[in-house]
């Protein structure tokens, strides 16, 4: 009798347990595969020169990934005005160099930004070391992760993987990474990762993309190609005239469009079903 009461115990609480990890499972579904009722707005800003910046609009949510040299600040500003943008609710810095945060003081100066991701960088980064003193002088809530995480804005689900180590021979290998969804439609951001960050990168199981913000401006790697080879993305941007010829002939192998910030903003509207361009 003992036995069969321990028996049904034990049986109990297995089933509790197996409950408890199909909730879990079945949240977690629910929040990567949500649908969508609003469209959402990707704008990949064209800089002055070879620098990166990307705004992401999703109902009364916007998020920017990098901002560019010092001198894009103020036509960063102006997308954000055109679109009655009153603040950056998350202000995503993929890693330390001025073409990618030189604006970030002169956004911060200009408009509200309640808070910024980072990577874990302790380099001598004078532009950067400056940035974040003034983060904590505007008590502007700043992270930098150790492992990926979810978040979300809007209709969007961004996923942002850090790097997986402390200390790498290159800035451009700081590059924090970031999936969006917009119901089906996705995105990906690899910042400059050169040789050791796209390694991890392709360590990922990345889903094919819509489009494929390309790492390190289209500069020529061989592990860059194997990325291109798993994203199969079906838009590429670039921030150079045009990438570098194994990085364009990967593309083209793919089928993938691929799209220049130089001299103009390249705007993508996806409605969570499909994404197109439309410059502007």
């Amino acid at each position: 009798m003992e036995t069969a009461r321990k028996i049904a115990v034990l049986f109990l609480r297995v089933l509790g347990v197996c409950a408890l990890c199909a909730a879990m499972i079945g949240g977690w579904y629910l929040l990567e595969n949500r649908g969508v009722t609003k469209d959402a707005e990707f704008i990949f800003a064209g800089t002055q020169e070879d620098a990166d910046c990307a705004v992401l609009l999703s109902g009364e949510d916007c998020v920017v990934i990098d901002t560019g040299e010092e001198k894009d600040g103020a036509h960063i500003l102006e997308i954000l005005k055109d679109r009655n943008v009153d603040k950056i609710d998350c202000l995503i810095l993929t890693h330390p160099d001025k073409d990618h945060i030189g604006s970030a003081s002169f956004l911060v100066d200009n408009i509200p930004v309640t808070e910024v991701i980072t990577p874990y960088y302790e380099g001598e980064k004078p532009l950067y070391r400056d940035l974040l003193d003034k983060l904590e002088t505007e008590h502007i809530p700043t992270e930098s992760l150790s492992r990926d995480r979810l978040f979300t804005f809007g209709e969007l689900d961004i996923r942002v993987f850090p790097p997986e180590e402390f200390y790498y021979d290159e800035s451009n290998d700081y590059s924090l990474a970031a999936l969006v969804k917009h119901g089906d439609v996705t995105l990906f951001f690899a910042g400059d990762a050169e040789k050791e960050r796209l390694g991890e990168l392709l360590k990922l199981e990345l889903p094919q993309v819509n489009v494929y913000k390309t790492a390190h401006h289209g500069r020529n790697s061989k592990r860059g190609v194997k990325l291109i080879e798993a994203l199969k993305p079906e838009y590429a941007v670039v921030t150079a005239q045009e990438p570098e010829d194994e990085i364009r002939e990967a593309f083209r192998a793919s089928g993938t469009k691929v799209l220049s910030t130089v001299t103009q903003d390249i705007c993508f509207m996806s409605d969570g079903k499909k994404i197109s361009p439309e410059n502007k």
